[in-house]
């Protein structure tokens, strides 16, 4: 049984209840999510609609127009939310890299040591993955464009950009061998077996039916942004870096995550080659003047994409 809740996105363009919510309705009863739950074993809701942490919900209407969330408060939001749903098996997401709430793995790896003491206080059994954060997962930022990449994974495996595959599956590996479905150091490979069948597929269109969506629903029929704004390379290299905290700025701009059609495309990622005229950027947004505004910080920041010649110096 997993009873999935999370808060609206509060420091990010998207959080996991702002994706959802494009695929089917994120805010329920308790008495409603009880029905989902005897049904599908699953759901995937926001949780400030409960009322199950109400000092938490204080403190996330303080954080979010600061866009501001502090390691320390992290641990007791996702802990008193997770025992108010009587999870005792937990995996948490670690994200490392620039841009990120723990830049550098010496960071993820404090903060993931005190979650599991705190957790283990409080009788709780919980993992935290590590996962690299250096540049977006997948191409797609936004909640509309991150629901659409999700289902075109779901739907079809070869169609998924692989560092999605990778990051999805690890994660959801470790639930399986917490949960004694799978051996130890075999959950991933249990994992990806279950995404490739459909079965994945099938029950997250079990999940969108139970929580009032269309489990028909197609990726292309998902709306974005009317307003949108391609950008090219003015020469040709390799891609070096992409600065996920430069695309956050332009996503939250464009207006997400407030704006659900709202988002941006990173076309080419680092390590590939560019060539002069590729286009390897997009942003999309409801507003034009939101889209202006968007196209201005990629300007002045010459954009989230880096790129580099071979030869780093000649000296």
């Amino acid at each position: 049984m997993i009873p999935k809740t999370s808060t609206r996105a509060i420091t990010s363009p998207s959080g996991t209840a702002d994706s959802m919510e494009v695929l089917a309705p994120v805010t329920f009863t308790s008495e409603e999510l009880k029905k989902i739950l005897s049904k599908e074993n699953a759901f995937i809701v926001w949780g400030g609609a409960l009322d199950i942490a109400p000092a938490d919900n204080v403190l996330i209407e303080v954080e979010r127009p600061l866009h501001f969330d502090p390691p320390g408060l992290m641990i007791p939001s996702i802990l008193a939310k997770k025992l108010a749903m009587g999870v005792r098996k937990l995996v948490l997401d670690v994200p490392v890299g620039p841009g990120t709430k723990f830049p550098t793995p010496k960071d993820g790896k404090s903060f993931s040591h005190l979650f599991k003491q705190i957790a283990t206080n409080v009788g709780v059994e919980a993992e935290c993955a590590l996962t690299l954060a250096h540049q977006p997962i997948g191409h797609n930022i936004g909640p509309a464009l991150e629901a659409k990449e999700a289902l075109t994974l779901l739907k079809d495996y070869s169609a998924g950009p692989n560092s999605l595959i990778e990051k999805s599956t690890s994660l959801a590996g470790i639930l399986l061998e917490m949960g004694g479905k799978s051996p130890k150091g075999q959950g991933q490979v249990m994992a990806k077996e279950i995404l490739r069948s459909g079965k994945a597929y099938e029950k997250m269109k079990n999940i969108i039916e139970a929580q009032g969506g269309d489990p028909e629903i197609t990726p292309e029929e998902i709306k974005l942004g009317p307003y949108e704004k391609e950008f090219c390379s003015n020469k040709s290299g390799h891609i070096t870096e992409v600065d996920n905290s430069i695309i956050n700025q332009i996503a939250k701009a464009a207006g997400c995550p407030y704006s659900k059609t709202s988002g941006v495309e990173v076309f080419k990622k680092q390590g590939a080659m560019v060539n002069e005229g590729d286009c390897i950027f997009k942003i999309y947004s409801n507003s034009q003047n939101k889209l202006r505004r968007a196209e201005k910080i990629y300007n002045a920041t010459g954009g989230p994409i880096i790129l580099g010649g071979m030869m780093i110096e000649r000296i």
